[in-house]
């Protein structure tokens, strides 16, 4: 099976147009309790709060992660630094993006 290219081009960086910005996702219980908190998400900067929360809260890995060290970047990739962990969990959209776009062409 082949797929085109559509919405990126050829040895250009796939984000380079996207601006990012960290934001806070946060679910509290109706006492104001804190159910879920991370700080620091960073997600493309139109992104709602609801889409925030939802990439936070459902699709980051939570554990399992190696901080500095991931598998699967070749050398040169633009995008090393998003996607190398600095925790043992994911914090970046881009993470994401990387894992599920590998797991699709894989």
């Amino acid at each position: 099976m082949k797929i085109s290219r559509y919405f990126t081009q050829k040895g250009a960086d796939p984000y380079s147009g996207i601006p990012f910005e960290p934001r806070k996702s946060e679910i509290r219980n109706p006492d104001g309790s804190t159910v879920f908190l991370m700080e620091d998400v960073m997600v493309p900067s139109h992104w709602s709060q609801v889409a925030t929360d939802i990439l936070a809260q459902k699709y980051f890995r939570k554990a399992g992660l190696t901080p500095g060290v991931i598998n699967g970047v070749p050398d040169g990739d633009p995008n090393a630094e998003f996607l190398i962990p600095k925790d043992e969990h994911e914090t970046d959209s881009r993470q994401v993006f990387h894992r599920l776009a590998g797991c699709w062409r894989h």
